[in-house]
């Protein structure tokens, strides 16, 4: 697992491979209410196996005594002295880098965690009630109820109700999606259809691939891929080279969306799960529409046409 140790409170913070920490109660992960620090002054997040920080702040970050410079990303290594705001305030230690892990932290108690590594049986073996796996064909794991069958996905910071208690699940490892994605680099186009009504309350998605169209109806989620076939389109319109086209960092899509990241978290996963149920096994192109790099995602389609009302706002092909 990985975690930092808040030298003031003696305390672990154990990190989402998505980590924000800053001065907004109710918008980061680590909140640190002090004089200084800016509501959104960190971000920490795993890129590659390696943990890396950010500064987005007003008055800085000092790693080791030494100021970082602002928006670039430095890597982390265990031991490191992380001051917020002023050099020796708001002291943190890096503890642990661990970058392939899973567990559970305790709500009530975050001394009491659950390691996972693999499908494990809760509370034990013996006189289980619950099981954790991963479902290799959604690309998530699951938590579920092994008298009622209930099952609920676990995603990365999210809260889990179990044994009458609260947990958060941190999921400190490489995406599995992007594991897919090295193992199947071709894949078929998509061409998506997007019908969004004038006041942009509702977003229709269709679909377009190997000449069969696959209508996935009315959802709240695609108003978010709307968004980020829009910022696709209008970076090919800019001139940015294929490979820069529409990536925004997640915490600009939360604003965009006026939403906090665990509702944005949500959304990314029902849209994932849709796509991939759509797609069967026939078209597993679907599974891989969404894309995350570093802390940021776009949408892998080159093939975009946006109806607003029932005129053509904009469209875009190969």
């Amino acid at each position: 697992m990985a975690y930092l140790i808040d030298e003031h409170k003696l305390s672990k913070v154990y990190l989402k491979s998505y980590h924000t920490i800053g001065r907004y109660k109710f918008n980061v992960d680590t909140l640190i209410d002090q004089p200084g620090v800016s509501r959104h002054h960190a971000i920490i997040e795993l890129a590659q196996g390696k943990w890396l920080i950010r500064d987005v702040s007003t008055n800085g970050i000092w790693i080791n005594d030494k100021k970082i410079d602002k928006n670039l990303p430095y890597q982390l290594c265990e031991n490191d002295k992380l001051d917020f705001a002023a050099p020796g305030q708001n002291s943190f230690v890096v503890a642990n880098l661990n970058a392939q892990c899973q567990y559970l932290v305790s709500q009530s108690d975050n001394q009491q965690v659950i390691e996972i590594s693999d499908q494990l049986l809760l509370p034990d073996s013996d006189n289980p009630t619950h099981i954790i796996y991963f479902d290799q064909m959604l690309n998530y794991w699951f938590l579920e109820d092994l008298n009622t069958s209930d099952r609920q996905a676990l995603i990365d910071g999210g809260l889990v109700n179990a044994f009458n208690s609260q947990w958060i699940f941190y999921s400190a490892s490489t995406a599995a999606m992007t594991k897919h994605l090295e193992r199947l680099p071709n894949v078929k186009p998509c061409g998506l259809s997007f019908s969004v009504s004038q006041d942009e309350e509702t977003t229709q998605l269709s679909v377009n691939l190997d000449g069969n169209t696959i209508d996935l109806g009315v959802r709240s989620h695609h108003y978010l891929l709307l968004l980020l076939a829009r910022l696709r389109i209008q970076d090919k319109d800019d001139g940015l080279e294929q490979e820069q086209q529409g990536w925004i960092y997640r915490e600009d899509l939360i604003k965009a969306l006026g939403v906090q990241m665990n509702h944005m978290n949500i959304m990314v996963h029902r849209a994932r799960k849709q796509l991939t149920e759509a797609g069967g096994e026939n078209y597993p192109e679907l599974s891989y529409l969404i894309e995350t790099s570093n802390g940021k995602l776009r949408l892998n389609s080159q093939d975009i046409t946006i109806i607003k009302g029932h005129k053509l706002e904009t469209r875009m092909s190969i």
